[in-house]
């Protein structure tokens, strides 16, 4: 009797822990990986936002045929510009804005008649 008990406790004791070990091997629950994926998602669209309205509501940059891509902080600027000044002013206006982490230059100078 004494010895059924302690096999008992024993196979319970084990499966205590199994159990409480199970949810360290888990990994990403379905439910929470869209929202934070959902949630990216829109920080990248308004921040893309931003750097595209900087962008055009810039006289220095006027005549610029300008594109806009966002992807965790990193932005891509790619288009035409008039001349030199306009690209650095391009890429510094779009290293400008908060949560940018880098900007990748797209640009090409002149333009095609």
């Amino acid at each position: 009797m004494q010895s059924s008990r302690l096999a008992f406790a024993a196979v319970l004791v084990l499966f205590m822990l199994v159990g409480a070990t199970l949810p360290s091997f888990a990994t990403d629950h379905p439910a929470t990986s869209g929202t934070v994926s959902a949630e990216k998602e829109g920080a990248d669209s308004a921040l893309t936002d931003r750097v595209e309205t900087l962008l055009r509501s810039d006289i220095g940059l006027v005549g610029s045929l300008l594109r806009v891509q966002l992807r965790d902080g990193v932005v891509a600027v790619r288009g035409k510009v008039p001349d030199e000044s306009a690209m650095r002013r391009a890429l510094d206006l779009a290293s400008s804005s908060r949560g940018v982490r880098e900007v990748r230059n797209g640009l090409e100078i002149g333009f095609q008649n």
